[in-house]
């Protein structure tokens, strides 16, 4: 694991935007990581705690190559 990359204890499910939202602390800076969640999905927390570390994987990769989005939060893709 790069240890410029490092993953907080933070993750939320965001209900209004129907999304897991957690943050990587990367060089000092603070980065939203995202996911969009389908509807059907009943247990959010519980989907991203048994796919933790294939999504802090992915976030890493997206992360090193600058994947940003225009606001600025990295977008991964549902598992």
């Amino acid at each position: 694991m790069n240890q410029a990359v490092l993953f907080n204890d933070d993750i939320h499910f965001d209900a209004a935007l129907s999304r897991l939202v957690f943050t990587a602390m990367v060089s000092g800076m603070i980065v939203p990581c995202v996911i969009a969640v389908p509807a059907t999905l009943e247990e959010p927390l519980v989907h991203f705690r048994n796919h933790q570390f294939d999504y802090e994987m992915q976030a890493e990769e997206l992360i090193e190559d600058e994947s940003y989005s225009a606001s600025g939060e990295i977008e991964l893709t549902f598992l």
